[in-house]
């Protein structure tokens, strides 16, 4: 999954660059990769678990500028939370998601401050393990695993501060709202990021 996130950022940026060349409409492009952290919490699940805790992942954004204010493209992030309280250790809480953004970004500076959403689709991991030892190869009877696509909304504001005519470092947060066939996907919390953004 992460080499074909990869190939499609590859496959945008060409494009991008051709668009920038035969569009007028096009007045320039930016993207790079971001690490966040974050807090989640809550129970979807039928064991009454309360899967808490610190979330940690990387991902990245590419973006057309289409005007002085306006940015569009797609951004796409993996974000994985440790598990403990009764479970053993191993036990993991992982969230994939892409899809397309549009934000509004304002210059005062060398900041840049931005707010958007994006809107698309994810998928989440769970593997429970409430007896066992990840570190052998013993057949574990109290396990569960559990894959659940979802439909992403994730509103998002941060802020730009320009270090070059190329170069910005970024400082975001957001709040994923991950809507499955259930209704919401949890556990949902906000996440903090921080990158750097290439700009043509």
């Amino acid at each position: 999954m992460k080499k074909i996130f990869i190939f499609i950022l590859l496959v945008l940026s060409s494009y991008v660059v051709a668009a920038q060349q035969k569009q007028k409409t096009v007045k320039g492009f930016s993207g790079g990769m971001m690490v966040h952290t974050g807090y989640l919490s809550g129970c979807d699940n039928p064991y009454g678990f309360d899967a808490s805790g610190a979330t940690f992942g990387i991902g990245g954004v590419a973006r057309l500028h289409l005007s002085k204010h306006f940015r569009a493209g797609f951004e796409g992030y993996f974000s994985t939370m440790g598990l403990g309280g009764n479970l053993e250790e191993g036990s993991h809480n992982k969230l994939f998601w892409a899809g397309a953004l549009c934000d509004w970004v304002w210059e005062s500076g060398k900041f840049y401050p931005y707010v958007g959403c994006t809107l698309g689709g994810g998928m989440e991991t769970a593997f429970y393990m409430f007896e066992g030892n990840k570190n052998d190869w013993d057949m574990e009877n109290e396990v569960v695993f559990r894959k659940q696509p979802f439909f992403a909304v994730d509103p998002f504001a941060g802020v730009e501060y320009k270090v070059g005519d190329a170069l910005r470092l970024t400082l975001k947060a957001d709040w994923l709202v991950a809507i499955n066939s259930e209704g919401l996907n949890k556990p949902m919390g906000p996440r903090l990021y921080f990158g750097v953004i290439f700009v043509r």
